[in-house]
C-alpha cells in the first residue's frame, strides 16, 4: 500500500511521471479484492491515500517557516482526512462488490470514484487537489475527455483501468475479460481525446495579454516600506513590455498591491501613468475594505487607459487556514493554536469584466480548483478566465507546476483560454485544449527585454519576468453541460449501487475464491 502512494504521488508534478497513474492502484484493488472484512478494504485504501496526500502536499510544510509548528500538525490532519475519504471508498466498493457485481468490478470502481472526487472537491469547503485528472496535464489527448465530464470523467476512466488489473490479478474469472477491457477502455480514451483536439482560433477575436511575474517574497509584500516600491517597478517592467509588444490588457498577480488601491492614491497615480503610457487596462490583485461591513477583502481591480477603477472582484471562496479560520466563531481557541493571514471577508458574487471586445472572468489562487466557479463564469459570458496567483508561499516546490496543471483543466472543462498570472511562477496562456505558453522575457539592469527561446517553463519558476500573450477565442463544447452533471450523474448512480447492494438477498462470493479459501 505504501508503494501504491509513492507511485500515484510520482504521476503528478513535479516528477510528473504520469503513465504511472494507469497502475498505481492496481495492487491496493487487488488487496482489496482478497480482503476478508469490510475494514481489511478500508485501512488498505486509508494507507494507500495516507502515503499518497502525504507526499503530493508536502509543500504545505514550507508553511511551518510563516506560522510556526502548527503547520506540520495541519498538514497531517489534511491528508489524514482526504485518506479517509479513500478509506470509504475502499469500503463502500468492497462491499457492493462481495453483495452483487464482483463481475463489475471496474465499473463499480468508476462510478465510486468519481462520486468520491466530486465529494471531496466540494464538501467542508472542497479540497480536489489530488484529482487523479490533475496528474494527467502532459497526456493532451487524455485530458480532451475533462471537456465530456470534467475531473471526475477522467479520475473514474484510471480507476475503472486500476480497479481490473487488480481483480484480474486476484481472480482467475474473467481475467482476460477484465485486461482486454481495460487495454480497450485505455485506446478508446485516447482516440477519442485525439478527435476533440482542435487548433486555437487568435483571429475571431483577437486579443493580447501582457503578463508580468513579479517575483517579490513576501517579506517584501508584508513591509510597507515596499509597498510603493514594488508597484513602481511592476509599472516600469510592465511599460517595457508595452514598448516592444502590443498589448490589450495587463495583468499582474495576487497580493502585488498590498494596500487597498481604491485608499491609495499614491499607488492608484503609478498605475494611472502606466495605463495612460501603455494605453491598455491593468488587472491587478489588491486588498479592499468592504464600505458597508468594515471587513478586509482579497480583491482584483480593473484600471482602465485612462487611469480610472471600472471595477473590482472580490474573491467569493476563500482559502481555510490562510485567509479565514473556519469554526472560529463557535471555537476562539482556533485563532490562538491556527493562525491564518487574516479573517477576511469573502465576496457575494462573481464578475465579468470587459476589455477589447471580450468578456472575461476573474479567479484568485485557491478559487481556480473549483470548476463550478470556472463554469458559472462561462454561463454569465466570460470568453476566457483570468487566473491570479500568489505562490510565493511555496518556493520552487511540486505546487507550482500543478496549479498550472489545475488551471490547465479549468481550461479543458470550459473551452475558454486561460490568462494564468503568478508572483513567483509559472505565468503564461493556456489555449481552449490546455496547451501552455509560458512567459519568457526577462530584463536585465538596462532595461532591456531578454527573451529566451525554447526553455522549460520550469526554469522560470521565482525569476522575475513577462510575456505577451494572443488570447484564443472559446472552443467548441460537445457536450456543453457534461462537466458539469457527470460528477452529480457518478454521485446518483453510487446511491443506486449502493441500494441494490442493501436490497441484495445474498452475498456471492464467487466460486474461485471460495474454492481457494476451501483450500
Amino acid at each position: 500500500m505504501v508503494a501504491c502512494g509513492i507511485l500515484l504521488a510520482l504521476s503528478f508534478p513535479s516528477a510528473h511521471w504520469y503513465p504511472l497513474a494507469w497502475l498505481a492502484l492496481a495492487p491496493v484493488f487487488f488487496h482489496a479484492c482478497r480482503s476478508r472484512s469490510v475494514l481489511g478494504a478500508f485501512w488498505r485504501f486509508f494507507l494507500a491515500g495516507w502515503v499518497f496526500y502525504s507526499l503530493l502536499l508536502q509543500w504545505l510544510i514550507s508553511n511551518i517557516y510563516w506560522a510556526g509548528g502548527w503547520a506540520v500538525w495541519g498538514y497531517q490532519i489534511l491528508c489524514v482526512i482526504m485518506a479517509l475519504y479513500w478509506g470509504l471508498y475502499g469500503a463502500v466498493w468492497f462491499w457492493i462488490r462481495r453483495r452483487v457485481t464482483p463481475w463489475l468490478s471496474g465499473l463499480s470502481a468508476a462510478i465510486l470514484w468519481a462520486a468520491m472526487e466530486a465529494l471531496q472537491s466540494r464538501l467542508f469547503t472542497g479540497f480536489g487537489w489530488g484529482a487523479l485528472a490533475y496528474s494527467q496535464g502532459r497526456d493532451m489527448a487524455f485530458l480532451q475527455l475533462a471537456s465530456l465530464g470534467g475531473c471526475a470523467l477522467i479520475g473514474g476512466v484510471l480507476a475503472f483501468v486500476n480497479a481490473s488489473l487488480g481483480a484480474a490479478a486476484a481472480e482467475r474469472r474473467l481475467r482476460v475479460a477484465r485486461v482486454m477491457g481495460a487495454a480497450a477502455v485505455v485506446l478508446a480514451a485516447h482516440g477519442l481525446g485525439w478527435l476533440l483536439i482542435d487548433e486555437a482560433d487568435y483571429a475571431a477575436k483577437p486579443l493580447r495579454a501582457g503578463v508580468l511575474q513579479s517575483s517579490f517574497p513576501l517579506e517584501m509584500k508584508w513591509d510597507p516600506e515596499y509597498t510603493v516600491e514594488m508597484v513602481r517597478n511592476a509599472c516600469e517592467k510592465s511599460r517595457l513590455l508595452a514598448r516592444y509588444e502590443d498589448v490589450d490588457l495587463m495583468v499582474w498577480p495576487e497580493a502585488l498591491v498590498m494596500d487597498p488601491l481604491d485608499e491609495s492614491t499614491d499607488l492608484l497615480a503609478l498605475i494611472t501613468g502606466l495605463t495612460q503610457e501603455a494605453g491598455c487596462p491593468l488587472f491587478t490583485g489588491s486588498a479592499r475594505t468592504d464600505a458597508q461591513t468594515g471587513q478586509p477583502r482579497n480583491s482584483a481591480f480593473l484600471v482602465n487607459g485612462e487611469g480610472a477603477i471600472e471595477g473590482y472582484y472580490d474573491k467569493v471562496h476563500l482559502a481555510p487556514y490562510g485567509e479565514y479560520t473556519p469554526l472560529a466563531q463557535y471555537v476562539p481557541f482556533l485563532r490562538r493554536v491556527v493562525p491564518s493571514v487574516g479573517d477576511m471577508e469573502p465576496g457575494d458574487t462573481l464578475r465579468v469584466f470587459s476589455v477589447g471586445g471580450r468578456q472575461f472572468g476573474p479567479l484568485i489562487c485557491f478559487e481556480v480548483l473549483f470548476s463550478e466557479l470556472a463554469e458559472s463564469l462561462r454561463k454569465q459570458g466570460a470568453d476566457f478566465l483570468v487566473v491570479i496567483t500568489n505562490l510565493g508561499w511555496f518556493g520552487h516546490s511540486n505546487a507550482i507546476p500543478q496549479e498550472i496543471d489545475i488551471a490547465r483543466l479549468r481550461a479543458v472543462e470550459t473551452r475558454l483560454p486561460v490568462v494564468h498570472c503568478a508572483n513567483t511562477g509559472m505565468s503564461g496562456v493556456l489555449d481552449p485544449w490546455g496547451r501552455f505558453e509560458a512567459a519568457t522575457t526577462m530584463f536585465d539592469h538596462a532595461g532591456r527585454c531578454i527573451q529566451f527561446q525554447d526553455i522549460d517553463p520550469r526554469v522560470m519558476v521565482a525569476r522575475r519576468c513577462a510575456g505577451a500573450f494572443n488570447v484564443a477565442s472559446p472552443g467548441r463544447r460537445w457536450v456543453p453541460r457534461g462537466p458539469e452533471l457527470f460528477p452529480w450523474f457518478a454521485c446518483g448512480m453510487s446511491v443506486v449501487l449502493a441500494i441494490w447492494a442493501a436490497l441484495a438477498p445474498r452475498a456471492p462470493l464467487g466460486t474461485a475464491r471460495v474454492s481457494r479459501n476451501k483450500k
